[in-house]
């Protein structure tokens, strides 16, 4: 900055959020179909084949729904996010 200090973007430049992201305290992965099913996923098994970096948008056509949609939307939600009535229903594929 003009003063001489400094200051550090929270998201990438692109806006794009991040799978790695998940992993900041109170947060959740969230999955939500065009049908309505809403569904918590662990992402647990994309970060250990090393994809933290990619961008959630990347990654939603790896999901499948039980209506049989082959994707669904990703976000990060924080803990009072969650809504009430979410289930499961959506799982990741790959």
């Amino acid at each position: 900055m003009a003063d001489g200090t400094s200051w550090r973007a929270t998201e990438p430049a692109t806006g794009a959020v991040r799978l790695g992201q998940v992993t900041a305290g109170r947060s959740t992965l969230w999955a939500q179909c065009g049908c309505g099913l809403q569904a918590v996923l662990d992402p647990g098994p994309w970060l250990g084949q090393g994809l933290a970096r990619h961008p959630l948008p990347a990654l939603e056509d790896r999901l499948r729904c039980a209506c049989g949609a082959r994707q669904a939307k990703l976000e990060i939600r924080g803990l009072a996010e969650a809504p009430a009535a979410a289930g499961s229903g959506i799982f990741i594929f790959r």
